[in-house]
């Protein structure tokens, strides 16, 4: 082939890459208004690979926000927000649901006004949407209140007989099944050791359907309950004793129970305290809490581990640097992907609270895909470096992530997930 043959034949592939790569570029996505493309890790890389797994970022500020959760559908976020009127000495709890993506309010409705109430930290982000999207469920503080999911319209609301002063008893978790049966659980704590109960509702009406108490243990250090996939069972981690003693062997700490027949399925020693706790499975039950004495050791620490619901032997564990999972774990409607906090904490005092913000450097999540617990993404650092860490919900198929804190007044972060 000739000289001029070779250079004709140069031209002409250097001229298609450059029509390809305006193709690609013409495709991908643009940032709108009030989104920002989540900053890459400082290693360089090719610019395609850069855009291509970014993952794109809207930010929601809304005035006295203290719990929050994503739709299914990944399209919008409900929020409860407290709003206080120093004159008149009184709280209103509104609802509202917001379209991230254009920073924009479609609904709103005041759910309940009553003398000034100072919520605890340990009731914050009670708010769920079911699993289906159409219904809402959120706590005020008092009431819990089940809304169609567009409207905001009342359908019931359940008084769980919960003194409203002294706030001692406190809703610690509101859980849904993730197969769509009407019903949702919640994880309710006595105060001061004395233990506590799970409850099962009637979505529709209300009416309560199940009801197991413990009469010792302090459930308001971290414990949570979960649903199983096929919406059978019901997963408690508790902590049988108060915050910094060891945990003995003896102790039970993980509870599964029957939720029709009322029995327990299992109980069993993990070897952590009370914290985060999902079915990754029909029989498979997922903890990520913090360890013996709450130290947050240098280096490392706090794998998720999973264990057979039936049998109670731990099956897996995965590692998550730089500091391992603390403080939420969660798993998509589908049951296709969980996420984890893991924010890199350096501290080896011993913690007296697990919300505590010794030590927190820089807040980040993972995602993982189910069953084979392979890293699906992980973000960049989470912006603004809240001093507690930050709280997570994730979409019905894992694509969109909602980041919070318990602060009034820190923003709502969506990430979408590629």
């Amino acid at each position: 082939m000739g000289e001029r043959s070779v250079r004709k034949r140069r031209v002409m592939v250097a001229m298609t890459a450059g029509v390809c790569l305006c193709a690609l570029g013409g495709w991908l996505p643009k940032a709108s208004a009030g989104e920002q493309a989540a900053p890459q890790a400082a290693a360089k890389r090719p610019a395609r690979a850069a855009a291509v797994k970014a993952m794109r970022v809207h930010t929601l500020n809304v005035r006295g926000q203290w719990g929050t959760d994503i739709s299914p559908d990944g399209r919008t976020v409900a929020v409860a927000v407290q709003k206080k009127d120093a004159a008149s000495g009184e709280t209103s709890v509104d609802a509202e649901l917001w379209d991230f993506s254009a920073n924009r309010r479609l609904a709103q409705r005041t759910l309940s006004r009553r003398p000034l109430v100072a919520i605890t930290s340990a009731e914050w982000g009670q708010v769920r949407f079911t699993s289906d999207g159409k219904t809402l469920l959120i706590y005020d503080g008092e009431l819990l209140h089940v809304l169609k999911a567009e409207s905001l319209e009342e359908i019931t609301r359940v008084d769980l007989g919960l003194p409203a002063m002294p706030r001692v008893a406190q809703v610690l978790s509101l859980a849904v099944p993730r197969n769509g049966r009407r019903a949702f659980a919640v994880l309710i704590s006595q105060g001061n050791g004395r233990g506590g109960a799970v409850r099962v509702y009637d979505l529709g009406t209300g009416a309560l359907r199940r009801n197991w108490e413990f009469d010792k243990g302090f459930p308001e250090y971290g414990s949570r309950i979960a649903w199983s996939a096929d919406g059978k069972k019901i997963a408690l981690s508790l902590l049988p004793m108060l915050p910094g003693d060891t945990l003995p062997r003896q102790e039970k700490n993980l509870q599964v129970v029957n939720v029709d027949a009322g029995t327990v399925a299992g109980q069993w020693n993990t070897g952590y305290l009370a914290g985060p706790v999902a079915f990754a499975g029909e029989n498979v039950v997922a903890t990520a809490t913090a360890e013996m004495a709450w130290k947050m050791q240098s280096g490392g620490g706090h794998p998720v581990r999973v264990w057979n619901a039936v049998t109670g032997r731990m099956v897996r564990e995965i590692a998550s640097a730089p500091s391992g999972v603390r403080g939420s774990l969660e798993i998509s409607a589908d049951g296709r992907r969980v996420i984890g906090y893991v924010g890199d904490e350096r501290s080896d005092e011993p913690q007296s609270d697990p919300e505590s913000t010794i030590g927190i450097r820089e807040q980040r999540f993972r995602v993982w895909a189910l069953p084979t617990w392979r890293v699906v993404a992980t973000s960049p650092p989470i912006q603004p470096n809240a001093p507690k860490r930050a709280q997570l919900r994730l979409s019905g198929k894992g694509d969109t992530a909602l980041v919070f804190w318990k602060f009034a007044d820190t923003p709502l972060v969506v990430y979408e997930i590629p």
